[in-house]
């Protein structure tokens, strides 16, 4: 007992030493490094999701990554003794990422995953950035559609219409339906992402999981009484550490840093996060699941993220740099 007391405080002082050290990080490296950690666990995430879908019914999944993964964040709100003063825009803003982002979005994600290959989900959500220039045109005066950006989204476009051309070599059954299924969710999530950039409410980042994810777990654990009586979670090692990695480092993590994101980066800057993650994807898909892509597939791959890539690389690095010179980023 006493040496595993010795190792926990070694261990605390150890995480306190290493953020104590990162609230001294410049903000813009402080940004880039959150940045990376958040591309590199979502990236991860569609293997452990892949593999959680083989034996753990799917509803019952989403509220057990949810409800733990908002208890964790409630945790975190209540430790750091902040606040939330509600005004109508952020009651709007967490309604919208309850209702759209963590249960229709999710679901419709984790219910398309069951056809589609891991590497293919991630491909398809890098659509997102260019759903979100398409709305920002229309409701963001600083993020309008230019030339190039119509350019860019043709060649995402073409991308997707590649991958829907293939579309039976990636995966098992109903592909078509599982793509139509992402590409929804996908349309679905951009909204939310571009009104609270619209009405740039003062957002906490845990706090507005907390409720989210809690709310969604709920939800989606009624839903699983009533339409999964009978099915059970296998209580394996691979089991419990995906649903370990898909509520910790891909929920709790990433979502933390992605809403806290939004009080330092543009919307069209934050989007780039769709960009990274298809190559991890891709990567483990390919070694650990055996999802080889054929080549045209690669070519709509490689349209896609450099559609997104292209309609936000000129303003992003200078935005930020901008942000920074003029103290626009607050310190957390």
């Amino acid at each position: 007992m006493g040496k595993e007391r010795k190792f926990l405080f070694i261990h605390f002082l150890l995480i306190k030493s290493i953020s104590h050290q990162f609230t001294f990080v410049d903000m813009k490296t402080k940004i880039f490094i959150l940045y990376a950690i958040m591309s590199i666990f979502w990236g991860m995430t569609w293997y452990f999701l892949k593999v959680s879908l083989l034996e753990m019914p799917l509803l019952w999944g989403i509220a057990l990554r949810f409800m733990i993964a908002g208890l964790i964040f409630w945790c975190i709100y209540f430790f750091r003794k902040e606040r939330m003063e509600f005004t109508p825009e952020i009651k709007t803003v967490y309604f919208m990422f309850t209702l759209l982002n963590f249960t229709i979005c999710y679901f419709l994600t984790y219910w398309a995953m069951q056809f589609v290959y891991s590497n293919l989900g991630s491909i398809l959500w890098s659509l997102f950035p260019l759903c979100v220039a398409v709305m920002a045109h229309f409701y963001l005066p600083d993020d309008r559609l230019t030339f190039r950006n119509s350019f860019s989204l043709a060649v995402g476009l073409i991308g997707t219409i590649l991958l829907l051309y293939e579309g039976d070599s990636l995966g098992e059954r109903n592909v078509f339906l599982g793509i139509s299924a992402i590409i929804v969710s996908i349309v679905l999530a951009a909204w939310p992402n571009v009104y609270l950039k619209m009405h740039h409410p003062k957002i906490n980042a845990f706090h507005l999981n907390a409720v989210g994810m809690t709310i969604s777990g709920i939800i989606m654990a009624a839903a699983s009484f009533i339409m999964e009586q009978g099915q059970s979670m296998p209580l394996d090692s691979t089991n419990l550490f995906a649903l370990f990695f898909l509520t910790v480092p891909g929920t709790v993590l990433t979502w933390g840093i992605y809403i806290w994101l939004f009080n330092h980066l543009r919307v069209s800057q934050i989007s780039y996060v769709a960009f990274f993650p298809p190559v991890i994807a891709i990567i483990m898909g390919w070694l650990l699941l055996g999802e080889a892509l054929p080549l045209i597939t690669i070519i709509g791959a490689v349209l896609i993220i450099l559609g997104g890539f292209l309609i936000n690389y000129r303003g992003a690095s200078q935005t930020a740099l901008s942000n920074t010179q003029l103290g626009a980023v607050p310190k957390d």
